[in-house]
């Protein structure tokens, strides 16, 4: 009878832990195997062809060129008082180039950000 109850105790002590799953676990487990949603890929950002490219660093380039000729034509409007004929067609012909340029450069940053 001993041997038996050790026998019995060995096979019970043997076995794998057999659990049912609770109601709380099926819901968590309940999930597992469900396709993810697919999400919708952002479209990617317009690229600047190089050509693109380059004509916004020569634009911006050059803003900066005729920035530094405005301001040059702006001292001497201090030290003289008054501009030339001629500084003052200059001055206008900046100022145009300028606006014409920096609708360059706005036109193709709102095409590389994206927006």
């Amino acid at each position: 009878m001993k041997s038996a109850l050790v026998v019995a105790a060995a096979i019970l002590l043997a076995m794998p832990v057999i659990s049912v799953p609770t109601v709380s676990d099926a819901q968590v487990l309940t999930g597992r195997g469900r396709a993810t949603p697919t999400r919708r890929a952002r479209p990617a950002l317009p690229r600047l062809t190089e050509a693109e490219e380059d004509r916004l660093w020569e634009a911006q380039s050059e803003i900066g060129t005729l920035d530094g000729q405005v301001a040059t034509l702006r001292a001497a409007v201090q030290t003289q008082g008054a501009l030339t004929s001629e500084q003052q067609a200059q001055l206008d012909i900046h100022v145009a180039r300028h606006t014409e340029l920096q609708a360059v450069v706005t036109q193709l940053e709102t095409k590389r950000n994206g927006r």
